[in-house]
């Protein structure tokens, strides 16, 4: 979330940069620290209404690092506003109107492409015995999105568990690393994935190769 909130804070220069701008020719430096703040408020409301649940978080820490730019951009702006350089609009200013929002719709558009419709609700280790076996467990969680609990054996101790590629095409296939974990040497990892949906039949499997069964399975036998 972090990394999601750095983003809202670039975006948000962006944004305040842009309207600054247009604020010369009106003279109304006030705007931009405003529309800044409603930008971020009209994402915040977007999140809460139509995206919602841990998705609808992602889009509310975005507009969290805009809202930070609006409030620190009020206070800068009797600073700006004293410089005859930042005041007067210059042929840069003209270039910026068109390069920020390019730049802008850039990162928005690159963020939806590299969206891999599931998260990381929790990770960790936890001690096993002889009678733990790796398998999974498919639960639904908010809004009706699927979270997946997977936890590795006793033969796995030491190592961690990473998510390499969630594949939706006609089913739903969730491929893990397992790398050696020096921090850890007694405990075996465990990974909960959040996901929008679940393409039956599902396929939970190590990058080597090995399957891993469900917990209905694993009881079963």
């Amino acid at each position: 979330m972090f990394a999601i909130l750095a983003v809202g804070l670039f975006l948000g220069l962006l944004i305040f940069g842009f309207f600054f701008i247009l604020s010369k020719f009106i003279g109304k430096y006030y705007l931009a620290p405003l529309l800044t703040f409603i930008t971020a408020l009209a994402i915040v409301c977007y999140s809460f209404f139509f995206v919602r649940g841990f998705e609808g978080m992602g889009y509310a820490f975005l507009a969290g690092g805009i809202l930070l730019v609006s409030i620190l951009g009020a206070m800068a702006l009797p600073v700006l506003t004293t410089s005859p350089k930042l005041t007067k609009v210059s042929v840069w200013d003209k270039i910026g109107l068109v390069i920020l929002p390019v730049i802008f719709f850039i990162i928005l558009l690159v963020g939806n492409i590299t969206d891999d419709d599931y998260w990381i609700i929790d990770e960790g280790h936890a001690v096993v015995n002889d009678d733990t076996y790796s398998h999974y467990r498919v639960s639904t969680i908010s809004e009706g999105n699927k979270q997946i609990y997977v936890i590795l054996g006793e033969e796995y101790i030491g190592t961690k568990m990473e998510v390499e590629e969630i594949d939706h095409n006609e089913s739903t296939e969730v491929v893990l690393g397992v790398v050696e974990d020096e921090s850890n040497p007694n405990k075996s990892p465990f990974i909960y994935i959040g996901l929008d949906e679940i393409k039956e039949p599902l396929t939970v499997r190590t990058s080597e190769g090995e399957e891993i069964q469900s917990a209905l399975e694993t009881s079963n036998d």
